[in-house]
């Protein structure tokens, strides 16, 4: 307890504790990248550090669910529920992380603000599959925020306990929201087994150990029969030397504390975080919270000055051995005369001794008992073996990642042509002779926007430019450096006599996914199926090419980028279907090596 809002004293056991998530976290992580960037060197760092952010948070997430339910389960557990919300804040953190990761990745540099886009960027409500699940994600990140910042006892004294016990209680809304933000999100994207398993043994781990607490609390909370007026709790002899005996009476948990001959019977609910005084023990005269600490005088369930908190009392007495209370309680803070034991009032009674029935934990005591020390050492260290071994699981079970590569930070200069219609693109020369005299580069702007009105006033014009590379397979596209457009030569316009307006090869029909050409070229990897479905949204809204690509039965890909039937751009068209299986017919054209699709987008038809 403390008598000012002030900052945690931090001893031995608190620095061994904080010390072991702090080091359990670290090893996460560093498995996680450091086995991803080792099994899958063509990853890119931030998409395994989003995914090693994430996936911490929701190993955190559920070792904070089981500790409550193991804690109820087996008091020995209780060390770990004195400063669970270190690991609340720890793991708020984390998903932080990946939060802010994931919304500079996929919503930020584009034509809407990064949270609007969050919300807006997929609105497919009416299907499973497609159903948006990063909007699940940041409602539980809301949560998680609103926990974390209200974590202090500040907050608890002042909301109260009940009203902040039911605000912490939204852990298990988040838990839910969690949950279905990886099973609409990652579930939908990789194919290993291992993350539907490693998700589904959480869920059910977590589940079935409240349901075991529950079960037992359930046994506890039948409530006992009254007579005449009072409610026979059990033999005096039956309540152990500074223990209780919870019993239930009119709906309320109350503890029948046995202490130097005497009786006293106090409500079961610490007014600091509804703990069960029943449970822990008389330390120094005082009632002792199993949970935190907090302490009451038995007699009368007053906080020792100069701290304020209270609990209801209930009268109690002794007939015949057995131990009776009345069921009404009494204000908070009420004095009652204490029951005498058998044999109390006698000159020379002598209590019995308390039970050595295992170790009593109270945080604020600079050293836990060694029997406890020794019981969840082992636990604990397992715990992070396990948190290890599934970093190195999941990491290694991702799927491969493209040869794509994004030359970030690297600029080249080019000179070439400049066609706007359909996209805007860059015909180079090529050096020598051959059966295609020009190479054809797609050009987009920095960020999620396509270079359209960047250069507007050049098409047919013949420029010089700087910018970055991005390719994958044998399509490359040039993000520009839009102040270094130029005219190269007045006197040099796009020749008619090259195949720059295209070749017709017939009418085909093509299955595929609806993709930006940026992204999947190799600026983001993986660069397409639903988990960037928001981020392809915005590059697409933004100007950037869609493309179709298609899988072949021999696994390589075929780009084709979209057009209407009149060969103009298509991108406000086909924002719905992102990311989704699609069937399209129309024509297909070669502009030089570049492969168009075009058709009607009314036409699209969504598999």
């Amino acid at each position: 307890m403390g008598l000012q809002y002030q900052a945690v004293g931090w001893n031995r056991q608190k620095k061994i504790y904080d010390g072991t998530l702090l080091a359990g976290v670290v090893l996460y992580l560093g498995l996680f990248l450091g086995v991803g960037f080792a099994t899958h060197p063509d990853a890119t760092a931030e998409t395994l550090l989003i995914r090693a952010f994430g996936t911490a948070a929701l190993v955190l997430l559920h070792v904070i669910l089981c500790i409550g339910p193991l804690a109820r389960i087996d008091r020995r557990f209780l060390p770990l529920l004195y400063n669970r919300r270190h690991l609340g804040v720890t793991m708020f953190m984390l998903a932080l992380g990946h939060g802010a990761f994931s919304l500079v990745q996929f919503h930020a540099l584009g034509d809407l603000n990064p949270l609007v886009s969050v919300l807006v960027s997929n609105t497919r409500f009416d299907s499973i599959s497609q159903f948006p699940f990063q909007p699940l994600g940041l409602a539980a990140l809301a949560i998680l925020f609103l926990m974390a910042a209200t974590s202090h006892d500040f907050w608890l004294a002042n909301l109260s306990a009940p009203v902040w016990k039911a605000l912490h209680m939204l852990v298990y809304v988040a838990y839910a929201l969690v949950v279905l933000h990886v099973a609409l999100g990652v579930l939908q994207a990789e194919t290993a087994i291992a993350y539907p398993l490693v998700l589904g043994a959480g869920v059910v781990t977590v589940g079935g150990l409240h349901l075991i607490a529950g079960l037992r609390e359930r046994a506890a909370d039948t409530e006992a029969p009254a007579a005449g007026g009072t409610v026979d709790v059990c033999l005096v002899d039956e309540i152990p030397e500074k223990r209780a005996k919870i019993v239930t009476v009119a709906g309320e948990r109350v503890a029948v504390f046995r202490y130097d001959g005497k009786l006293s019977a106090v409500s079961n609910v610490c007014q600091h975080q509804n703990g069960p005084l029943g449970e822990g023990r008389i330390v120094d005269g005082l009632i002792t919270c199993p949970w935190h600490g907090y302490q009451y005088k038995p007699n009368c369930g007053v906080s020792p000055d100069p701290f304020k908190e209270k609990v209801p009392t209930f009268k109690v007495r002794v007939a015949d051995g057995h131990v009776l209370i009345e069921p009404t309680p009494l204000p908070a803070g009420t004095l009652v005369e204490p029951a005498l034991c058998p044999g109390a009032e006698k000159e020379g009674y002598k209590p019995p001794a308390e039970p050595r029935d295992g170790d009593f934990f109270v945080g604020y005591l600079p050293k836990a008992a060694a029997g406890l020390a020794r019981f969840l050492k082992p636990r604990v260290l397992g715990l992070v073996a396990l948190s290890a071994t599934l970093a190195v699981l999941v990491t290694a079970s991702q799927r491969p990642f493209s040869k794509a590569a994004f030359e970030f930070g690297e600029t080249r200069d080019f000179e070439g042509w400049v066609q706007l219609i359909p996209y805007p693109t860059l015909l180079v020369e090529r050096p020598g002779s051959s059966a295609e005299r020009y190479s054809r580069y797609l050009l987009v702007n920095p960020g999620k926007f396509g270079a359209g009105e960047t250069l507007a006033d050049y098409d047919g014009k013949h420029v010089r430019l700087s910018g970055t590379l991005v390719y994958r397979d044998d399509r490359t596209m040039i993000e520009l450096l839009p102040e270094t457009v130029q005219i190269a030569g007045q006197d040099t316009p796009l020749g008619s006599d090259t195949a720059a307006w295209g070749t017709s090869l017939g009418s085909h029909t093509f299955r595929g996914e609806i993709v930006d050409s940026k992204c999947f070229l190799g600026v983001m990897k993986p660069g397409n199926l639903k988990p960037h479905r928001a981020c392809a949204t915005r590059c697409i809204s933004g100007g950037v090419p869609p493309v179709l690509l298609v899988r072949r039965e021999d696994g390589t890909a075929l780009y084709l980028v979209l057009t209407g039937e009149d060969g103009g751009a298509v991108n406000e068209d086909v924002l719905d279907l992102v990311a989704e299986p699609v069937e399209i017919t129309g024509e297909v054209l070669r502009y030089d090596d570049l492969l168009l699709l075009r058709a009607d987008p009314a036409g699209f038809e969504r598999l």
